[in-house]
Formats: C-alpha cells, structure tokens, sequence
C-alpha cells in the first residue's frame, strides 16, 4: 500500500470519502489517529453511494458516513440510518471493515434520489463532470493498492445503475446490496442490509 497514494486521495477526496470504520459512538476519528490506520483499511473494496445530503466542503477529512459530521440541531448519529450499516459491518461482518465508502455525485447535494435524478437528467454536464471524478478516484484507489482489482458495492438500486451507466469502475466488479436509508421498519432494512452482505462474503473476498 502506497502512503503517497494515500496522501493524495485525501487530499483530493477526503470530504466525500471515508472508511468503513466506526467506534461505538459512530466516528472514524479514532482510527485515523492509530498509528496503524493503513493496516485497518481495505481499498479493495468499495461501498458506493448516490450523493450526500448536504455540502461537506466544511466537514472534516473522511467524516461522511461518520457522526464526526456536524450534525444540525435535532440530528445526531444515534437518529442516522448510516447506523444500521455501520453497527452491521462492525458486529457481523469483519470481512468489511476497512473498506472505502464513497458517493457517486460530489458536487449536487439533494434530499433524496428522486429530485437527484432529475436534477442529473435536466444536467448532463454535472454527470460528465462527477463521471471524470469518479474516474480520478478510482485510479488513486487503484495506486494506493498498486493493483487496480477492486470491487464496487453499490448501496441502492439508483448508486447501482447510474455506477453501470458511467462505466467508471472499468473491469472492476460491481455488486449491489439495499441502502440503508431505504422504506421499511427498522428491523426489516437490516435484515435486508444483513441478507445482501451475506451473498458478497465469499464472492467479494
């Protein structure tokens, strides 16, 4: 693994990505100030997902997906539907851990998918553009490992197709599994989330 590598896709995407990392009150920050913080993380593989909520220019480095976000009042981690992913991964499934999250979309910030997609259909240059970042962080994921052997999993069927479409991942293997924020009581999408990273274990490993 290529620190340099390493240094330079922080630099460029650390806003938008992080580490499929969390301590029990939901933050990555005390992972990235391990000594050892390059032999807990797989760039192998990748959750991907459509774009953030909100614009993360002002967050610290690797926080989406983390409560080191600054959350506005009302909001805090324990109300986040990341958490069904985070406490999954962390207590079920090790063979995750470490693993690079991303989104899709990184300079569009909408509520939900519906008004992204049109946003995007209405704007095909804000694709081209985001297709060309998504294409730049690949290549770094690809020298931090110096392989380019990675396996893409998307979160929703949305990050699933439009991931398809821009062609961004190359030969790289995708899979899908459900988001996390998707319809359903709380029990039933982590069973769901529980189910999909079930089928991936040896497949992705």
């Amino acid at each position: 693994m290529k620190d340099e590598s390493l240094l330079q896709l922080g630099k460029k995407f650390g806003k938008c990505g992080s580490w499929a990392l969390w301590d029990e009150d939901g933050k990555i920050e005390p992972f990235i100030q391990k000594r050892n913080f390059t032999s807990l993380i797989r760039p192998t593989i990748i959750f991907m997902g459509l774009n953030a909520s909100r614009d993360l220019k002002e967050e610290v480095d690797w926080a989406n997906y983390h409560s080191d976000l600054k959350y506005k009042k009302g909001r805090s981690w324990k109300k986040s539907s990341c958490r069904r992913l985070a406490e999954i991964i962390q207590k079920e499934f090790p063979q995750f851990c470490g693993a690079y999250m991303t989104d899709i979309i990184k300079t569009e910030y909408h509520s939900t998918s519906d008004k992204l997609k049109k946003f995007l259909k209405n704007n095909p240059d804000v694709s081209d553009k985001n297709k060309k970042l998504l294409e730049e962080e690949m290549n770094l994921l690809g020298k931090v490992l110096e392989s380019d052997k990675l396996a893409v999993i998307c979160m929703g069927n949305l990050s699933f197709d439009i991931t398809n479409k821009m062609g961004t991942v190359g030969k790289n293997k995708i899979y899908q599994i459900p988001h996390y924020a998707m319809h359903g009581s709380d029990k039933e999408v982590r069973e769901k989330i529980r189910s999909g990273l079930k089928t991936l274990i040896e497949t992705v490993n």
